[in-house]
């Protein structure tokens, strides 16, 4: 496949998933549907398994940070600890587990924006819900565009396809 064309399609897919993201989370009523958007540009990569890999990594580790964030806010406000130590040890705990799983390091800056989400009162349980959430569908709904832009090339541009092998796997 030429490399323009393979260009071209890696724009349509990052544009469609920025956007459908932004619209699903906007439907959903998600808090900021912002960072809907966000992870479907980042799970988007030049080849589909990449995609695949890339979802399941940002998925495992907003997870991560989602339950480090919710654990440590709720055990260290009932200890009376201010913010600032409640994301700073949710931080540690992250970057421990980013040094044992490397594929999880989203966990550590998924700790910051669950705080700083409403920074002046974090709530880190509803607040890892919402991001989470917006992760979710972001994630989900960038690997699925990609999916749908590389099925609907091969079927309408057979040859090209063929040509290529897989249109995931560039020249």
């Amino acid at each position: 496949m030429q490399a323009g064309l393979r260009d071209a399609l890696f724009v349509l897919r990052c544009t469609l998933a920025a956007a459908a993201a932004y619209l699903i989370a906007l439907w959903l009523g998600l808090d900021y549907p912002s960072w809907a958007s966000v992870s479907a540009i980042i799970v988007s990569q030049e080849r589909l398994s990449e995609t695949s890999s890339a979802t399941l990594q940002r998925l495992a580790g907003t997870l991560a940070g989602v339950v480090t964030a919710m654990a440590t806010g709720i055990a260290l406000a009932q200890l009376q600890f201010g913010t600032v130590v409640q994301m700073s040890a949710g931080v540690a705990i992250a970057a421990w587990i980013a040094r044992k799983w490397p594929q999880l390091k989203v966990a550590m800056w998924t700790v910051p924006i669950v705080y700083l989400s409403h920074a002046a009162d974090p709530q880190p349980l509803a607040d890892g819900l919402w991001r989470g959430a917006e992760v979710l569908v972001g994630g989900l709904t960038g690997a699925a565009i990609h999916f749908l832009v590389d099925t609907l090339f091969r079927r309408l541009m057979p040859a090209q396809a063929g040509a290529a092998g897989k249109i995931d796997h560039p020249e």
